[in-house]
């Protein structure tokens, strides 16, 4: 009998234990209000790449919806760069220029929250601009970029039912749990201002940074940040604002997650290779928040959503008809790398790699009389992006969008000598050179050209595109035909179609296929 009651007490003390812990934990978790970010940056394209592998926005939206079955509460956003470079952006569709029209209308069918400016949104023209923003259905936050109208500073705004909606330097949102507690959330959006246009005025975003958190603070529970800056500026503005819990990033193209303090920095990479999942939960009662990241690869082992995959379609045969007319083939594959092939702005536009180290090459290999060098401008390289893997003539027109003749000048040698040092002053831009059978001795300085060095007063053979020797490039002005020290200027036949000089990307395809 004894027994018997010793047991009865113990499963009583076991069920009342129990009954206590879930108590706690129901208590627990009517506190707790989740927030989920699926974070993009630096998407340039819509469909799938690396043949089919990797990225696509069918693919995001599929992620997305999961991702809001498990939690209401989910934001999708872009960290800026998205409206350009691709190479459909090119081209005209129904008379007008693309430029972008592409992407906004799937990231709307996507169904994107919110977006953040990045420096490449404005590479197209302010009407341009204005444009694609008037048919966005998502929000666009921006906290240092003003639209400049001849010294007027205004915010960007979006035009709807003729109404002008400016874009806001900060934005609260509100989310909610199951049982009604509620949590204020502040977030905030900075560019790097390397995209200087006239339409366009940057505040320092530091300083905005800061004037936004100071608003919010007293507003919210806590702030987060979008982001279009370098690692660099990254850290030192966690370093600025150490109570801004996140900082979802753009602008570089390669998957990082760190920590700078107790802020967390994210930023996935390009083209929608991978996305980060940010899921958060915030204790309403004790107002602490914790974040747990996840990187997710998009890929094909995610079903496309359908909607979002006939936006795709129609635009891949609007592109699909524009290459045909150039006489490309796109699915054609000339080649396969192992080491990526490195067309990224910040370093073509800075330093010499292994892609500009190609093209050039390919512009030697076909000159029609031996050219002692060659040289390009790096801003006509539109990638910024690195291509692995198998190449297909797709990936060279999305290297070279805008095509173009190569030609083959004769030039003083103290005329080159210039051109290589305006090169050299414009790094950082699109007139910094790529070139072949060209190189500096460290110590002096000399140009070497084909190993020898330059001479000044030799006439030169040499290999570039048609559009630098016109003075279309970035301090290039001086380098026309009208020149005394241009010596003379072989160019291809226009109406030779089998000429490949007419398309450097042409040149650079046949190049690869040796």
């Amino acid at each position: 009998m004894k027994k018997i009651l010793l047991l009865l007490v113990l499963a009583t003390s076991i069920f009342t234990s129990c009954k206590t812990s879930q108590s706690t934990s129901q208590q627990s978790s009517e506190n707790i209000v989740n927030i989920t970010f699926l974070h993009l940056n630096d998407v340039y394209e819509i469909s799938p790449l690396e043949g089919g592998k990797v990225g696509g926005m069918a693919r995001v939206a599929t992620v997305r919806k999961e991702l809001l079955q498990e939690n209401p509460n989910t934001v999708t956003l872009l960290s800026g760069d998205f409206l350009n470079p691709s190479l459909i952006a090119t081209f005209k569709y129904e008379g007008k220029s693309i430029k972008g029209r592409q992407m906004v209308e799937a990231m709307n069918v996507v169904g994107f929250d919110w977006v953040g400016l990045g420096n490449h949104e404005f590479d197209i023209d302010e009407a341009d601009l204005q444009r694609r923003i008037d048919e966005s259905k998502f929000q666009w936050l921006a906290s240092n970029a003003l639209q400049n109208n001849k010294g007027t500073l205004s915010p960007f705004a979006k035009n709807v039912d003729g109404k002008r909606i400016p874009f806001p330097k900060t934005v609260i949102l509100t989310f909610k749990n199951i049982v009604g507690k509620e949590v204020k959330m502040g977030m905030f959006s900075v560019v790097v201002p390397s995209n200087q246009k006239d339409f366009v005025h940057y505040d320092d975003f530091f300083e905005a940074s800061k004037q936004a958190y100071e608003v919010l603070k007293p507003q919210c529970d806590f702030v987060v940040a979008i982001t279009h800056l370098n690692k660099v500026d990254d850290e030192k503005l966690a370093k600025l604002l150490p109570e801004v819990k996140l900082l979802m990033g753009g602008h570089d193209h390669d998957n990082m997650l760190f920590k700078e303090g107790s802020v967390v920095i994210a930023k996935a990479d390009a083209n929608a290779k991978t996305a980060y999942i940010h899921r958060l939960a915030f204790d309403s009662k004790m107002k602490a928040l914790t974040i747990k990241s996840e990187l997710r690869a998009i890929n094909e082992q995610i079903k496309d959503d359908a909607e979002v995959a006939v936006v795709v379609k129609k635009w891949e045969n609007i592109l699909d008809e524009a290459m045909i007319k150039a006489g490309l083939n796109k699915n054609d594959v000339v080649t396969t790398v192992k080491r990526p092939l490195d067309g990224r702005e910040s370093t073509m536009r800075n330093s010499h790699t292994n892609l500009g180290d190609l093209i050039a090459k390919a512009m030697t290999a076909a000159a029609t009389q031996p050219v002692e060098c060659s040289i390009f401008n790096s801003g006509s390289v539109r990638i910024d992006d690195q291509l692995v893997g198998a190449i297909t003539q797709l990936d060279i027109m999305r290297v070279l969008p805008f095509g173009g003749k190569i030609v083959e000048v004769k030039l003083q040698g103290s005329l080159l000598a210039k051109i290589l040092a305006t090169g050299l002053q414009n790094k950082g831009n699109g007139g910094y050179l790529q070139w072949d059978k060209i190189s500096q001795d460290t110590g002096t300085k000399h140009w070497l050209i084909d190993g020898k060095a330059l001479d000044v007063n030799k006439e030169y053979q040499v290999m570039m595109p048609k559009f630098l020797i016109e003075g279309k490039e970035t301090n290039f002005g001086y380098l026309t035909a009208q020149n005394p020290e241009v010596k003379g200027i072989i160019e291809p036949d226009d109406k030779d179609t089998n000429d490949i000089r007419n398309d450097i990307r042409k040149v650079l395809i046949a190049y690869l296929k040796k």
